[in-house]
């Protein structure tokens, strides 16, 4: 091989690896783009009693964060206001009802996909939580119930903390009294108040949490949980029995803090269901909204910025470069005959149209029937242009032929054959022919043969979603198909085909 060629297609492949590294590792692009995770549509039905004046509704709704992302959302409340805001790190969505003296539904649809995702620093707590609701009596009988943990690592503290919910105290456990003092105080501010009290003493930052298990379902009422932070990750505590939350568990915050999930001022909350479902996402849908939500450099002049109807074109033009690069190693390292180029990457794109079969079967009538015209025009001894001028026009009268009986029988296949390329058809028709004549017809039917098989193998590849969506994503992957066409460009030994060829010669 050549240096200088060799050099470039090096350098090429750098380019790509820098390109990719950076996506995967600074930006957090996936090394294998899919759709991980799970996504679940969320439909929040409230019905209520409202009077004369009207009344109010405050829900608490998802918020994106790392590893969560919200998809899609649909309003389903008739003429009434809407406002969505945030506060501090809830998002409430406030409905105005005009006053009908009768029963209103407040609609709420949603789709949020959940994936492992790395812990934001928006996500980190800060130092100390707020202190929660309590005297100082109550908050210096936790401080004294917790001085003997102070010293225990913040995940023993917090299991140490959350087994006194069941009543255990590790050691050095508390006296009696300060434990029969806690019960009272328990009771009368709630479990999860209790709870985060004691957290606070012992110097942990915790929130009470309203939310949903993303299980199917249909629920009434939201769960509570609190969220303890180990310094590391915000670890989930049933806040009735002490127990953990599994990881594996999804649970979809509505409303952080001692704040009810629904609010209803000026009317009556007769019912509320909350419909929980699995459901399946496109992966180009889950790239399209995380692309449509980043101001990024690179995310901003991704090609999932373009319209959608643009979109499924370059779909399919990011992956002719594999194509022409796997026609390239088909004729040069095993030494498919094929009839030029391009030929095969456009019939290609045009089985997408007509279908495999029905492409493949049009190809070879369209041909052998070119074959035919073409050997009776010899004897007329027209001129080049002419000749291949009233080949087009046959070629053009079959594919309107067969539209028509498409149209009639009701076969979309037959009437998408204008898409083929007859420009090219005409040509192969007429290489065909003088390959027949100068080789023999096993040479000619060899070659078409070769065409239409690495026309197939193309077809394959360029309607292959997942390296679709992998180009789509990391465009700059053709950087890299680049330096591969040249380093099969600088390859002059033996092909494959001939090695087998002219196998009796090398034993000789």
């Amino acid at each position: 091989m050549k240096k200088p060629a060799t050099w470039l297609a090096f350098s090429l492949f750098i380019i790509t690896g820098l390109l990719l590294f950076y996506r995967i590792f600074n930006l957090g692009y996936p090394l294998l783009p899919a759709a991980p995770g799970q996504t679940w549509a969320i439909s929040i039905d409230l019905y209520l009693e409202t009077g004369k004046e009207g009344a109010r509704v405050a829900l608490g709704l998802p918020v994106e964060q790392s590893g969560r992302m919200v998809v899609e959302e649909k309003i389903s409340a008739g003429a009434q206001n809407i406002d969505i805001h945030r506060d501090g790190p809830n998002r409430i969505g406030i409905w105005g009802i005009p006053g009908t003296q009768g029963e209103s539904l407040v609609n709420f649809k949603t789709t949020v996909h959940v994936s492992p995702g790395r812990v934001d620093k928006n996500e980190r707590p800060s130092p100390r939580s707020e202190p929660p609701p309590g005297g100082r009596e109550e908050q210096d009988l936790a401080e004294q119930l917790v001085g003997g943990w102070k010293n225990l690592p913040v995940p023993l503290r917090i299991k140490a903390i959350a087994a006194t919910t069941a009543g255990k105290w590790v050691d050095p456990p508390p006296g009696n009294p300060e434990i029969q003092a806690w019960a009272a105080i328990r009771e009368r501010l709630g479990p999860d108040l209790a709870l985060m009290l004691l957290f606070h003493a012992a110097g942990i930052s915790s929130r009470s949490v309203s939310g949903l298990l993303l299980v199917n379902s249909v629920v009434r009422t939201p769960l509570r949980w609190i969220e303890v932070w180990d310094g590391q990750r915000w670890e989930r505590i049933r806040p009735d029995s002490g127990e953990f939350w599994d990881p594996k568990f999804n649970l979809l915050p509505l409303i952080y803090g001692n704040r009810q999930a629904i609010r209803v001022v000026g009317g009556e909350l007769h019912e509320v269901r909350y419909v929980i479902t699995r459901e399946p996402i496109s992966d180009w849908r889950l790239y399209f909204e995380q692309s449509r939500r980043s101001d990024r450099f690179l995310d901003r002049w991704s090609l999932f910025r373009l319209p959608e109807d643009f979109q499924a074109t370059f779909r399919i033009l990011l992956l002719v470069p594999i194509g022409a690069l796997m026609i390239s190693a088909l004729r040069n390292l095993i030494g498919f005959p094929t009839f030029g180029i391009f030929m095969p990457v456009l019939m290609a794109l045009s089985f997408r149209n007509t279908g495999l079969e029905y492409g493949l079967g049009i190809f070879f009538g369209v041909l052998f029937l070119g074959y035919a015209v073409r050997r009776a025009l010899d004897k007329l001894r027209l001129l080049l242009v002419p000749r291949m001028s009233v080949l087009l026009t046959l070629v053009i009268s079959c594919f309107t032929i067969l539209a028509l009986v498409g149209s009639k029988i009701g076969l979309r296949e037959f009437m998408a054959v204008g898409l083929l390329p007859f420009v090219i058809l005409t040509m192969v028709i007429e290489r065909f022919f003088v390959l027949v004549e100068e080789a023999g017809a096993v040479a000619g039917i060899r070659t078409a043969l070769g065409s239409a098989l690495v026309s197939v193998i193309t077809y394959f590849i360029i309607n292959w979603e997942p390296l679709q969506l992998t180009f789509f994503l990391y465009p700059e992957l053709m950087v890299a198909v680049t330096a591969l066409q040249i380093l099969v460009g600088q390859y002059s030994g033996y092909r494959l085909m001939e090695l087998f060829r002219f196998r009796k010669l090398v034993g000789s």
